[in-house]
């Protein structure tokens, strides 16, 4: 990596962020486990869409770990150009299967998540007033479109110079970097305030004590504020005045591709204790009583 920077800044935000996101791919894999049994009757789409990201979140933490291990353990006191300025495979995976989890799930959340969430409910007629992204909203579709689409070419392109020049350093140089990341928290803040806007109950029409629809919003904008402040992050510590503090940026990067997984997954399963208090107010089925026989 960059000569005069001490190993442990250049490796220490990494380690942390994958700590962390290890912790974070657990809540994913319990996440997923609890939704497969959990939402049987969710489109296939939607189902497919959901194993995509959690095989391509598999990917990307197998991916990490096999670079964190192979530069701390096989490694280590070892100074070649290999193992301290080359760009390995296993991180550029990491970091090419970062921004489809990215990518596909700012699209499935925006497209798929709002129209399945009240699919099973009660409250199934108001989907179509609060699926505010799609075809009757071409500006929001169109922005949601761009900054989605600007944050994945311009991961790609972040991943294609660094293997072209072959070396791990011009992650953190590339301009490419902080426009993947400003891409992603402008789409994620398009998303979040936009579904918060649409789904108030003046704009549903559902009265304020039928609190489902406000607890599935709550859940939705929890989540895309966490995406939001993790690609924010990045993009923040990627302009500092030297090279140490953008090594910074691999402790939220390294965590990016796990709080998209967790966001779609959390928004999905938030359904369940909806659907589950629905069931348990319903109002009990009323037997006609036989008359008397005299």
């Amino acid at each position: 990596m960059s000569e005069g920077v001490p190993i442990g800044l250049r490796l220490g935000p990494g380690l942390i962020g994958l700590t962390v996101a290890l912790a974070l791919y657990g809540m994913v894999v319990c996440q997923y486990l609890f939704y497969v049994p959990a939402f049987p009757d969710d489109k296939r789409l939607l189902r497919s869409a959901v194993l995509l990201v959690f095989i391509l979140d598999t990917v990307h933490t197998l991916a990490i770990l096999s670079f964190y291990s192979r530069t701390l353990i096989n490694c280590r006191w070892n100074t070649t150009y290999a193992c301290t300025l080359e760009m390995p495979w296993d991180f550029s995976t990491a970091l090419g299967t970062s921004c489809l989890v990215s990518f596909f799930v700012q699209w499935f959340e925006a497209f798929l998540t709002l129209r399945s969430a009240f699919s099973t409910s009660r409250n199934s007629f108001y989907a179509h007033r609060v699926w505010i992204i799609g075809n009757r909203n071409k500006l929001l579709t169109g922005a949601v479109f761009v900054t989605a689409l600007v944050q994945v070419v311009f991961g790609f392109a972040l991943l294609g110079v660094a293997r072209y020049t072959d070396n791990i350093t011009t992650l953190f140089s590339s301009p490419y970097n902080p426009v993947n990341s400003l891409g992603s928290a402008v789409c994620d803040a398009i998303i979040t305030a936009s579904v918060s806007f649409y789904l108030r109950p003046s704009r549903t029409g559902l009265p304020r004590k039928d609190d489902n629809i406000q607890k599935l919003n709550l859940v939705f904008v929890q989540m895309g504020v966490i995406t939001f402040l993790n690609a924010i992050a990045i993009t923040i510590l990627y302009y500092q005045d030297n090279m140490v503090g953008k090594y910074f940026t691999t402790a939220p990067g390294t965590m990016k591709c796990k709080t998209y997984s967790n966001s779609l997954l959390a928004v999905l399963n938030a359904r369940k204790s909806i659907r589950d208090q629905q069931e348990a107010q319903a109002p009990p089925l009323e037997l006609p009583t036989l008359p008397s026989i005299h």
